[in-house]
């Protein structure tokens, strides 16, 4: 029998074949899509080349994550590979394996006078190198460009972000199952992020800013909120060694106290961001009055969400009805080490644009993903808070998380 016989009978042949044409296809497109955005974005001021070099914007660009650059300019986008060379590659452009930035110099025909550098995220020397190699006069810098291109998700990412919310919500609700008395902070993470790793949790959390580092999971409860860190977070934590000093410690939860369980999640390369509350034993009328005005603080919050709001605005607004209800001294963070921003968008890094924060002008657009965290800190009942990881749709706000917001007794 021949192949185009087997080809012309085998039903589940041809579709699978299709299907992964209609893949390969819909990746290519979506490269293209996000390459020609970055690109219009420099119309008014025309770049000789840009150069990516951060892995994850080269990923986001072609589908793989490389040691290497992706140049754009010329008739082609081209990814100069410098590791790995004895993988395949599914690149959506055309790929070139070299050793040292020289090598990219034969590939280009123009001279690069003025070119483009992610220079907020790469070291001095990176920078240095790439102009005496090309030569180049100016160096401009699209850090802000890229983070903008990526702001607005396509209708792929918000699949996977809406596949690590459900892995969200199932380890809350693998929370109320594991949970027993006499755990302590760190014996409770153990088992929730070994349960996520099982469900597709890929356990790599990556962060923007220079210098942040982010956990799985943030497990606190009382004086454990009162340790803040170096995280530009509202949580710390005391951790279990100074090299590390946030997240979960051998401190025990403790009866009729609120603990918070803030988790992410990385699904395929992106991340959903979720907090919730729970208490086992009983819960005190002051928890419960606290409560009452954190998840109206999260309803005033979310109901802002919407297309065209611009995210200072969001940020002023809520900080003003926080201050209605007089809980400004206890809200997002201890002290000093208060956050200034109470929601942050979230892909393939967990601090992605746009924050809602004050100085942030941008406004917020139909499909942008982004979470909204307010936490209340009080040495009385130690902390509470509710985060959740929103798609901005045309009406307004969908949370991502498909878990309810209730405080949780167990």
């Amino acid at each position: 029998m021949d192949i185009f016989c087997v080809w012309q009978r085998n039903t589940v042949l041809r579709y699978h074949y299709i299907k992964c044409c209609t893949i390969l296809l819909q990746g290519w497109r979506n490269s293209m899509d996000r390459i020609n955005k970055l690109m219009k974005l420099f119309e008014d001021k025309p770049l000789d080349a840009i150069f990516l070099l951060k892995p994850l914007n080269i990923f986001y660009l072609t589908g793989v994550y490389v040691n290497g650059v992706l140049y754009l300019g010329g008739d082609r986008p081209l990814l100069f590979v410098r590791r790995p060379k004895e993988r395949p590659l599914n690149s959506r452009v055309d790929v070139v394996f070299i050793n040292s930035f020289k090598d990219i110099k034969s590939y280009l025909s123009q001279p690069l006078s003025r070119v483009g550098l992610e220079l907020d995220s790469l070291p001095y020397n990176t920078v240095t190198r790439i102009v005496s190699t090309f030569g180049s006069k100016e160096v401009v810098d699209i850090s802000n460009e890229i983070r903008l291109v990526r702001m607005k998700k396509d209708n792929g990412e918000i699949e996977k972000i809406k596949s690590a919310g459900q892995i969200v919500a199932k380890v809350f609700e693998k929370l109320t199952e594991v949970f027993v008395p006499g755990m302590s902070e760190l014996d409770l993470l153990i088992e929730l992020e070994y349960f996520s790793r099982k469900m597709g949790n890929l356990g790599v959390y990556r962060m923007h800013s220079f210098g942040n580092e982010a956990s799985f999971s943030h497990i606190l409860q009382g004086e454990s909120a009162f340790f803040p860190s170096y995280l530009d977070a509202p949580t710390g934590g005391l951790g279990v060694s100074e090299a590390f000093p946030q997240g979960a410690s051998h401190r025990k939860i403790e009866p009729n106290k609120p603990f918070t369980v803030d988790v992410m999640i990385n699904y395929d390369g992106y991340i959903a961001d979720a907090t919730r509350t729970f208490v086992y034993g009983n819960v005190s009328e002051e928890v419960k009055n606290y409560w009452e005005k954190l998840t109206s603080i999260y309803r005033f919050l979310a109901d802002l969400l919407v297309p065209g709001s611009v995210c200072e605005d969001v940020y002023l607004k809520t900080m003003s009805y926080v201050g209605s209800l007089e809980l400004e001294d206890v809200f997002m963070g201890v002290g000093q080490d208060k956050v200034k921003f109470i929601g942050h968008g979230v892909g393939l890094e967990v601090d992605e644009f746009p924050f809602l924060a004050k100085g942030f002008q941008l406004k917020l657009e139909q499909n942008t993903v982004l979470a909204v965290e307010p936490k209340l800190f009080s040495k009385s009942f130690g902390i509470m808070g509710i985060e959740d990881t929103f798609l901005v749709e045309k009406d307004g706000p969908k949370s991502l998380i498909p878990f309810d917001q209730r405080l949780v007794v167990l």
